[in-house]
Parts: C-alpha cells; structure tokens; sequence
C-alpha cells in the first residue's frame, strides 16, 4: 500500500528546466558510484534524467513503480551534479522527482515508515527504540547471529548496538557553564542519540573545554533529510518547522552539529522547503548560524590549540574518510584534516580515494543493501591499503556504514568520529 503525499507548492517548478540542461554527455558515468556498481543506464543521472524527461510529458507516469525504482537507485552524493560541465543539476532534478512520485502515486510501505518513525517527536519515538533496544538484547544474548535471525531482518551481519541510556536522556543539565561567555547550541540527531552517545558526549566536553556555554534542547529530533530525500515532503517541512520552533532562538551563537549529513540538510535544506512560507526569513537566518562541527572548531582554532601541546609518544596512524555531504555537499575539505593534522597521538595519512563514497546514502542503505555493498568494496580497499589504524569520519551515516564494513570483513580497523579524537587529545592534556 502507498501513502499520498500532499504539497502546496508545485514540484513541477523549475523540473524542466533542470532536466533540459542535460545533453547526454555521459561524464556522470565516470563520477556515479552506483553506476559504477550497476553499469546499468538508469542507475546513472544521464539514464534519470532522461527518464525524468519522458514522464513529464505523460503525468501518469509520475505513479509508476518502475520509475519510482529508478529514482530510487540513486545516493544523492551529487558528484553529478558537481562534476556536469553543462550546469544540469541532476541530484536537485531526482529530488523533485522523488516528490512527484510520493505525491501521484504514493510512498511504499517501507518508505513511509521509515518516514514517519523518523518524525515521530521524542516522546513517541523513544519509546519504540527503548523497547527494539530489548528485543535487540534478547536476540543478541540467545545467539541471534548465529541462527541468522538478525541477517534476515537486517540484512547484514553487523547490526550497531542501540544505546541506553539514549544521549538526551542522561543526567546532565541542558545548559552547561563555559568560561568565556559565548553560547552555543548542540544538535545531535538520531544516530548519536539512540547508537552513539559517547560521540555527543566528546562533542559537549570539546565546546565545553573551549569556554563555550553549551544549551543541548532536549525536545530536538531528527534533522529531516531522510523523510526529504525519499520525497515526503509533507513530513520534511514538518520537521522544519520543528527545528526553527526548537533552535530559533538568538540567544546563542551558533547551533553546531557533529554529523556532516545533518549539517547539510539544516544549513542548505531549510529555507527551500519553508520558501513561501513565514518561516523562510527564520529559515535563513537559523541555517546560517547552523555550523558542522569540524568547521566550527577549525574556525575557532582548535588546531593552534592541539600543535601547542607537546609532543608524545604515537599511537599509531589516522586517516580521514569524507562524507559526500560534506565535501561535496558543504565543499569542506581542509578543516577535519587540519584539526587530524594536530593531533599529537596520532600521524596523520591521506587515504587514495579518500572522498570516495562508502555507499551509505541515509536510507539508501535500507533499500539497496547489496548495491551499497558493492559501493562500500572500493572504499574498503582504500582503507586496508592505507595501512592506518584508525578511520575518522563526521558523518554518522558513514561512521555506522564504516563500522560495518570493517567488522562484517574482520579488518583490524578502528572507526571513530573526529570529535573522539580531538577529546581524547585535550582530556589527555588536562589530566
């Protein structure tokens, strides 16, 4: 069964265009990672396009499940869009696509769950995690792996342990004292609340070590991106608005946020679906004080801070792993790598292929595991042939596909969010 989508403003607005841009060039090809792992034309933005083109002049088809699954097949890295030498923005033309078919025709089942779990508010949504947290305990204590319990319903051989207490839930005050005066806000999102507490937790303890007076809302949920990036629009403004009426304060000065994915969508993301609106003038001005963590504590000097420290005995070698949203999306590069760069206890590495994607895609995970699986081999190597003991990332969706690739592949690789690391070095020098 599907669910029909609703919009005030047209989809169709501005589709044509983007898809006319589109001269059949192919470069997409060369930069597509699901191209790459399919080799099959519609999995690439030229075959998208071109598909998206014919629909338009047949609105039925905008209904049908074998262009929904086209659509579908698609990351939303933007390296189409980047790379396109004629200026055709594909990632931006499958998105309002996406929105047209969840309108018409409807969302599949699994999709609109999804959908409507991730904007459930805390008070309903906790609740359902706190009680798969148990049945996940009892699966994992009667040796659900082995019977393969946990691979049918995952598909994976890896499942990321849900965390209770959840990282909003623990007892600490929502408003700490810093000791420079200056406010700032602290967004966590899904992953780092309900898997990964301890990475909201280094997160706190670097502003607070910074001076900053850090203020953790504790009605904040989920950013929204993974309801936008399926096309339910309807649900992706709702969580809009729910951030503004959250972080839409002007008591502090920026809201930052550890995961680069949710960064994106909350710093880009915002003002289009809230154009029109009376919240698009908020909008504007909440995205615009809304930072990624990396940029933020490189912009604050961090990294002055960290080479200050005196040398100490290596731990081993670190290397980085970009997320596509963030250096695509945010075009953000230098800044983790600098702040890598000054560690003290670890060496710092490039990897070759350092920005290639690790296949996780938000949802995109869910609906095509075996084609994000494909995607994750090369990145994989990347990793093994780096010989680093450590992966960083700032991107959850990445930490937790980085996780599994290297535990379902028994790699003796460590992955951690930057903002561990960067902890681990100032707690290490304050003891």
């Amino acid at each position: 069964m599907r669910e029909k989508g609703s919009t005030s403003r047209n989809p169709l607005e501005g589709l044509e265009e983007l898809v006319s841009r589109c001269v059949k060039c192919g470069r997409c090809r060369s930069v597509c990672p699901v191209f790459q792992a399919v080799g099959r034309e519609p999995s690439v933005a030229r075959g998208k396009m071109a598909l998206i083109e014919a629909a338009l002049g047949n609105p039925m088809a905008f209904s049908s499940e074998e262009l929904e699954g086209a659509l579908s097949l698609c990351l939303l890295c933007g390296r189409c869009t980047q790379n396109c030498p004629n200026g055709a923005k594909a990632k931006e033309a499958v998105e309002r696509a996406r929105i047209l078919l969840a309108r018409d025709g409807g969302l599949p089942l699994l999709k609109r769950s999804v959908s409507k779990v991730a904007s459930l508010d805390r008070k309903r949504r906790d609740p359902l995690v706190r009680s798969l947290a148990g049945l996940q305990k009892i699966i994992l204590d009667h040796g659900g792996f082995q019977r393969g319990l946990l691979f049918k319903f995952t598909d994976s051989k890896w499942v990321p342990k849900i965390q209770t207490p959840f990282f909003l839930d623990r007892s600490r005050d929502s408003v700490t004292d810093g000791i420079g005066g200056r406010t700032v806000a602290l967004f966590v999102g899904c992953s780092i609340h309900y898997l990964a507490p301890h990475v909201g937790e280094a997160a706190l303890r670097l502003l607070e070590a910074l001076g900053f007076r850090v203020r953790i809302p504790r009605e904040q949920g989920c950013c929204g991106l993974v309801s936008k990036a399926m096309g339910d629009l309807a649900r992706a403004r709702s969580l809009a608005e729910r951030f503004i009426e959250t972080f839409g304060r002007d008591e502090w000065e920026a809201i930052v946020v550890p995961c680069a994915s949710c960064a994106f969508h909350l710093s880009r993301g915002l003002v289009p679906l809230l154009e029109g609106t009376g919240l698009e003038h908020t909008a504007r001005s909440i995205s615009l004080k809304t930072v990624e963590m990396s940029s933020f504590l490189a912009q604050v000097g961090l990294q002055e801070i960290l080479k200050a420290h005196p040398e100490r005995e290596r731990l081993g070698l670190v290397t980085y792993h970009d997320p596509c949203h963030m250096s695509v999306g945010l075009g953000k590069r230098k800044e983790p790598r600098a702040l890598l760069e000054a560690l003290s206890r670890y060496s710092y590495r490039e990897m070759e292929g350092a920005d290639l994607c690790c296949g996780m895609g938000g949802s995109f995970r869910i609906f095509h595991p075996r084609v994000s699986r494909t995607v994750s081999r090369k990145k994989l190597s990347a990793i093994e042939e780096s010989q680093a003991d450590v992966i960083a990332t700032t991107c959850m969706g990445c930490w937790l596909q980085l996780n599994e690739m290297v535990q379902t592949r028994h790699v003796r690789k460590s992955v951690v969010h930057l903002a561990e690391l960067l902890w681990d070095e100032l707690k290490q020098e304050s003891e």
